[in-house]
């Protein structure tokens, strides 16, 4: 009876310290939640290289962009999992207070985009294209930002934006360079453009969506869950070998 007693007040405490955890975790989301831009998104297209993507994902982080959009449209899948373990390990769990949303086509990318209010801005070569960082704020607010939210989008290094992607946005927007290199890589760019961005905006005056909290409430659990399971399994076999242990010494 005694056992049983010390199990039971055991598995309250081990109940009771989660929910603790729970409570505590949930203010946390939610003060990073308030803090987060409505009116920036980032979306990469074709990115395969999951230290580009975590790389970008902590970009998100550090600036409050609250999503980050993943494209598939000319390349396979790519060989990581944009919301899978390795790229959180890889962002510095940064990939944890991000949202991570991936989409199989440009145009349905684009249809959630233009539903929710977004115009976009495409980071390519372009004689048109806005210049960051800007050399006259007002202009490049007016070109760029435009009063509204704004979705900038990002291609691979070797290949760029697809056609379809240049095609669909609404603006362009370019990095001049004056060395010897013709380009930054794909985390470098982004950088430079989230920031110069996000220094034109000033602070978003428009919230970010209102399921936010949860989608990350529930992005953390995926990938937490297996874990926990695993410790579980882990301390019911620990738990089993110290019963089996206890009989074979009571029978001696």
């Amino acid at each position: 009876m005694a056992r049983r007693a010390l199990a039971a007040a055991a598995i309250f405490t081990r109940q009771a310290s989660a929910l603790a955890y729970d409570a505590r975790f949930r203010s946390k989301v939610d003060g990073l939640v308030a803090r987060r831009r409505g009116d920036l998104l980032v979306v990469l297209e074709d990115c395969t290289d999951p230290a580009n993507a975590a790389s970008i994902a902590r970009v998100c982080d550090g600036f409050g962009v609250p999503e980050l959009l993943f494209v598939t449209s000319r390349a396979p899948a790519p060989k990581f999992d944009p919301r899978g373990e390795g790229l959180r390990r890889l962002s510095a769990s940064a990939t944890q207070w991000v949202k991570l949303t991936s989409y199989s086509s440009v145009d349905a990318c684009y249809d959630r985009l233009r539903r929710d209010g977004f115009a976009s801005a495409a980071c390519v070569m372009d004689e048109d294209a806005v210049l960051l960082p800007a050399t006259d704020d007002d202009l490049a607010r007016r070109d760029l930002l435009g009063g509204g939210p704004l979705a900038l989008w990002f291609g691979t290094e070797s290949r760029g934006l697809s056609p379809a992607a240049v095609s669909g946005a609404d603006r362009k927007v370019l990095i001049p360079m004056v060395g010897q290199v013709e380009s930054f890589n794909l985390a470098a760019a982004a950088a430079i453009i989230v920031a110069e961005t996000c220094r034109l905006a000033g602070p978003s005056q428009i919230p970010p969506q209102k399921n936010l909290a949860e989608d990350l409430l529930e992005q953390h659990s995926s990938w937490h869950e297996p874990q926990r399971r695993l410790r579980r399994r882990t301390a019911a076999a620990a738990r089993g070998e110290i019963f089996r242990q206890r009989r074979r010494a009571d029978a001696g």
